[in-house]
C-alpha cells in the first residue's frame, strides 16, 4: 500500500503525538504523549490537590476536547517502556461554558474551572514553596 512500510522484525511501534487538551480546570495543556491521549491530566492547583512528604500533587483535570498537533511513529526494540506524558505548555481557555444540550451531553467548563477544590495534607506536612 502507498505510504505504509512493513514493521521491522523484532520491534514495537510507538505513536508519538503532541496534543492540545482543553481541560475542565479552564486551561489548554499542550502535551507530548507516547500513545493515545490521556483522559485526565494533573495541570494546576485550581481544582485542589494533596500534599505528601512535602510534595504537592494537583488533582487531575478531565479532558473535554482534543486537538492533534503532530503525530509520528517510531519502531523501537521490544520491551521499550512508553515515554511519560510531558506538559509542554499551558494557556487559558477562552471559550464560554456550555450547558448540556441533551441527557448524554456533559456540557463543558469552558474558560472557568468546573469545580474549585482545596489542598489537604495526607501526612500533615506542608508543601515547599519554590521561588523562581
Amino acid at each position: 500500500m502507498t505510504g505504509q512500510h512493513p514493521q521491522p522484525e523484532g520491534t514495537q511501534l510507538h505513536r508519538l503525538c503532541v496534543f492540545d487538551l482543553s481541560l475542565d480546570c479552564g486551561h489548554i495543556a499542550t502535551v507530548a504523549v507516547d500513545g493515545w491521549y490521556p483522559v485526565s491530566v494533573a495541570c494546576c492547583e485550581r481544582l485542589g490537590g494533596t500534599i505528601l512528604r512535602g510534595v504537592y500533587v494537583p488533582y487531575d483535570s478531565h479532558v473535554e476536547y482534543v486537538t492533534l498537533l503532530s503525530e509520528t511513529y517510531e519502531h523501537r526494540p521490544p520491551g521499550t517502556p512508553r515515554d511519560p506524558t510531558r506538559l509542554l505548555g499551558r494557556r487559558d481557555r477562552t471559550d464560554p461554558p456550555r450547558q448540556p444540550a441533551d441527557q448524554w451531553d456533559k456540557g463543558t467548563a469552558g474558560q472557568f474551572p468546573a469545580r474549585v477544590g482545596a489542598t489537604w495534607s495526607i501526612d500533615g506536612s506542608a508543601a515547599q514553596v519554590v521561588r523562581g
